[in-house]
C-alpha cells in the first residue's frame, strides 16, 4: 500500500517515469486503492501549493504538460462541410435511445464447430492473459517471466486470426452471425495480436504492457457483446446501466500506438468533450468496436504515420460525432471512398476493409433504428470526406439526454 501511495504521489508531482505513469493509469481503471491514493496525493499537493513559494518546473514535468496541452486539431472546416451541414438538417433523436446489445448472437448456433471452438479458446486465453498485463501485474513492474510463459504456451493470436479468416465465415442457424464473428476478429483483435507478438519477442517497451491491457479489456467486452453464450455471468454485469465517459476513450487513445495487422500508426487526440458517451458496457463495447474500425481503415493509409481521433458533442444537436482524420494521398483517399460507397474491388487485400465498414453500417442501423442504409447515407450519419490533403471518416451516435459525468469501464 505504501508503494502505491508513493507511485500516486510521484505521478501527481510528474516525476514518475513515463512508462510507469502509463501503467499507473492502467491500474486506475480497476483498482479502488489506486484511485483513492491518487485522490489523497492530489489533495496533499493542492494544500502544499497554497503555501509554497513558486518554483520553476523540472524538465520532465514541463514535457509532460506540453504533451497534454498540445493544441487540438481544428475541426471547424470539417464541421462546416456539406455532409455535416446535411447531418444537422436531417438528424432527429429517436424516441427510445439505443443502448447496445442488438448485435449479439448465440455462438453455439453458428454452423462451423471449429469456428465455435476457436472463438471460445481465444476468449479463454484472453481471460487468462488479462491479469498478467493489469496495472498491478508483475509485467507492469518489469518482470515479464509470467507473461512470456503464458504467451509462449498458447497459439499466436495473429496466427489464429489468419487461420479463421482464410475461409468465409459461416452463418448461424437463425440468421447471419458473420457480423459478430468479424467484429470479434477485425476490430481490436489485430492490434491486440500485434502487441502480444511484440511482447513475446525482444523489442518491446513497458508501454506495450499498458496498451495490451486496454486491448484485452476491450476485446473481451466486444466478444461478450457479440455472443450471448460466451460468458453469460460477465455479460449480466455488462448489461447493467452504467454510464461510460468520453474520458475513458481519451485515456486509451491519447498518444497510443495502433496497429492493423502489420501497419502501425501513432494516434493523436483532441481534448474530447466532457461527459457520457454510452449507458451500458454492451453499448460501450459496440462503440469501441466502431472506433477501432475507423482506426483500422485510416491508419494504414496515413501519409505520415499519424492519424487523429476526436469525439465532438453538440456540433450537431443531440448526437456525438466520432471522427478519424489523417493526411492521405489522393489515391489512398479514393480507395477509402470506394470502400465507404460499397464499390467492390477485385483486390482481395481490400476484402477485410469492406467488412470493417459494413460493421459500422450495421451498427448505425441499430443505433438510429432506420430500416435502410440509404436513409442513413442520405442523412450523412456516417461517411468519408476529403478536405485539402486529408481524409475524414466519421459516424454519429445518439447523445445521452440530460446526463452528467461518467463511469469506469
Amino acid at each position: 500500500m505504501e508503494t502505491l501511495k508513493q507511485k500516486a504521489l510521484d505521478y501527481t508531482l510528474g516525476i514518475l517515469p513515463k512508462d510507469e505513469s502509463l501503467l499507473f493509469e492502467a491500474m486506475l481503471e480497476e483498482n479502488d486503492e489506486a484511485r483513492h491514493s491518487l485522490t489523497e496525493a492530489q489533495e496533499d499537493c493542492a494544500r502544499i501549493g497554497l503555501s509554497a513559494q513558486p518554483k520553476s518546473l523540472g524538465k520532465e514535468v514541463k514535457q509532460r504538460i506540453l504533451e497534454n496541452c498540445q493544441p487540438s486539431l481544428n475541426f471547424d472546416p470539417f464541421l462546416e462541410s456539406k455532409p455535416i451541414q446535411n447531418l444537422r438538417t436531417t438528424f432527429s433523436r429517436t424516441t427510445d435511445r439505443y443502448n447496445g446489445g442488438g448485435g449479439c448472437v448465440t455462438l453455439r448456433n453458428i454452423n462451423d464447430a471449429r469456428l465455435q471452438d476457436e472463438i471460445n479458446r481465444l476468449y479463454n486465453d484472453l481471460i487468462n492473459l488479462s491479469p498478467l498485463v493489469a496495472g498491478d501485474s508483475d509485467a507492469a513492474a518489469g518482470d515479464m517471466a509470467s507473461l512470456h510463459s503464458m504467451l509462449k504456451g498458447i497459439p499466436s493470436f495473429s496466427q489464429s486470426i489468419d487461420s479463421l479468416l482464410t475461409n468465409p465465415i459461416s452463418k448461424d442457424k437463425e440468421g447471419d452471425g458473420a457480423q459478430s464473428v468479424y467484429r470479434s476478429l477485425l476490430s481490436s483483435m489485430p492490434s491486440l495480436s500485434f502487441f502480444s507478438d511484440r511482447l513475446n519477442g525482444k523489442s518491446y517497451s513497458m508501454g506495450d504492457v499498458r496498451r495490451l491491457f486496454y486491448l484485452c479489456r476491450d476485446q473481451l467486452k466486444i466478444m461478450r457483446a457479440s455472443f450471448d453464450d460466451i460468458d453469460p455471468n460477465r455479460l449480466v454485469e455488462d448489461e447493467k446501466l452504467r454510464l461510460h465517459s468520453a474520458g475513458l476513450l481519451q485515456t486509451k487513445w491519447w498518444g497510443a500506438e495502433h496497429a492493423y495487422f502489420s501497419a502501425q500508426g501513432k494516434v493523436r487526440c483532441g481534448h474530447f468533450f466532457d461527459g457520457p458517451v454510452t449507458e451500458r458496457c454492451v453499448e460501450f463495447a459496440e462503440y469501441d468496436a466502431n472506433m477501432y474500425c475507423l482506426a483500422n481503415l485510416l491508419s494504414p493509409r496515413s501519409s505520415n504515420g499519424e492519424f487523429h481521433m476526436e469525439l465532438i458533442k453538440d456540433a450537431v444537436p443531440n448526437c456525438i460525432l466520432a471522427i478519424a482524420r489523417a493526411e492521405t494521398t489522393k489515391g489512398r483517399h479514393d480507395e477509402l471512398d470506394q470502400i465507404v460507397n460499397g464499390i467492390k474491388s477485385k483486390s482481395t487485400s481490400l476484402q477485410n476493409d469492406h467488412i470493417l465498414w459494413e460493421l459500422i453500417e450495421e451498427s448505425m442501423l441499430r443505433a438510429h433504428q432506420h430500416s435502410t442504409l440509404s436513409e442513413l447515407k442520405n442523412a450523412s450519419l456516417f461517411g468519408c470526406h476529403r478536405l485539402e490533403n486529408s481524409s475524414y471518416l466519421w459516424f454519429a451516435w445518439p447523445a445521452i439526454e440530460n446526463s452528467q459525468g461518467g463511469a469506469v469501464a
